[in-house]
């Protein structure tokens, strides 16, 4: 790639080659979090009761929210 996307405005050039890797990797399991939270607030409005910890905070939704993850999406 012509453009680094982990660090696209070269604020991380002054820093060493483990730091680099530490920070990557930092930023793979932040990702991984996002998308598992996302999941559990997916499967809480799903499944009610699903996961107690959302039970009072998901808020219900009467929409499908998997229409993203289906084949025929369009924007």
């Amino acid at each position: 790639f012509a453009l680094d996307l982990y660090d696209p405005f070269g604020f991380s050039k002054n820093r060493s080659e483990e730091k680099k890797a530490r920070g990557r990797l930092a930023e793979v399991n932040n990702g991984r979090l996002a998308m598992l939270g996302i999941f559990g607030f997916l499967s809480a409005d799903k499944i009610p009761g699903s996961v107690p910890a959302l039970s009072s905070i998901a808020i219900p939704y009467d929409g499908n929210c998997m229409i993203p993850f289906e084949g025929n999406f369009h924007l």
